[in-house]
């Protein structure tokens, strides 16, 4: 397995260093993380470069500009909500990227207390984004979130069984933050690891692991460790995510405009996770042997 920590970027910000990042790996046949928010450009790099090599990048795209794209109109019935939410985002999907190559997210940061009414409303777009030929991406839970018991209303269950049969057309969007910019590890695995509930949860109902996206992942939403600190906590957190082919990958926060020029901290990472990426990899189990989830093993 790879190192799957990879990028997120956005509109402005400070991106020196990101094609080239992209390239390398690309060429070494190491598959990259990235999540762009508004902005096509640097995913459309990327996708061009794997139409040529073939290597399975994970892209991720989200529309986020205008307040009517993070979350759902939650007073509607969960259907009628789904489609008008996915028509406000096809209508901005930018023609150039691939949607057979693209992943969507449609929502963020959603309201784990309607865990039920999102579970339907999930149902429902999955079915738009398997109809259309999308790859869709749910939820974007912030880090920390949701609760085991919001996987296990009906709908919830049922979304994840739909999810498990389309492995590479639908998947579970997390966000993993520590929160702590001294501290990747805090209140481990409730905040970064939070993945291993849902994979325990799904485990004990029988439903294979989805595919999950860590789409939005690092310490603060303002802040970054000096490098070596930084580094160190991506190593850690590679070991975590390398036994789950499932995890997709993780996008380091943040390469775009704005959160108080935390672009410029985050610049000084490219280099070295990109060195570091092209020089380590994991044992993982073979399919169709999984990993365990054994969260006290990984603890930093």
């Amino acid at each position: 397995s790879t190192v799957k920590i990879g990028f997120h970027t956005a509109v402005g910000g400070n991106g020196a260093g990101l094609d080239e990042w992209v390239r390398q790996l690309d060429a070494a046949g190491v598959p990259i993380f990235l999540k762009s928010v508004d902005n096509a450009q640097p995913l459309y790099f990327a996708q061009e470069l794997m139409k040529q090599s073939g290597v399975p990048h994970t892209l991720v795209f989200r529309r986020a500009t205008g307040d009517v794209y993070d979350v759902p109109e939650y007073d509607l019935p969960p259907d009628e909500a789904a489609r008008r939410h996915w028509a406000r985002h096809m209508a901005v999907w930018p023609p150039e990227l691939d949607p057979g190559l693209v992943w969507i997210e449609t929502i963020n940061e959603v309201d784990k207390n309607r865990a039920e009414w999102l579970g339907q409303f999930a149902l429902a777009t999955a079915e738009l984004a398997l109809a259309s030929g999308h790859k869709w991406a749910a939820f974007g839970w912030a880090s920390g979130e949701p609760e085991p018991e919001h996987w296990q209303t009906p709908s919830m269950l049922a979304f994840l069984r739909l999810v498990a049969q389309h492995p590479d057309q639908l998947a579970i969007a997390l966000h993993e933050y520590s929160y702590l910019v001294d501290d990747i590890g805090h209140e481990y695995p409730y905040k970064v690891g939070r993945f291993q509930a849902l994979f325990q949860i799904c485990d004990q109902y029988g439903i294979p692991r989805p595919t999950v996206l860590i789409t939005e992942w690092g310490w603060a939403y303002d802040d970054v460790p000096e490098p070596e600190a930084a580094l160190r906590d991506v190593a850690w957190a590679s070991r975590l995510y390398a036994p789950y082919p499932q995890v997709k990958g993780a996008a380091l926060w943040y390469l775009g405009g704005g959160f108080a020029g935390i672009a410029n901290q985050t610049q000084r990472l490219i280099y070295p996770v990109m060195v570091y990426a092209l020089t380590n990899y994991f044992t993982a189990p073979l399919p169709p042997a999984q990993a365990p989830i054994t969260p006290e093993q990984y603890r930093p």
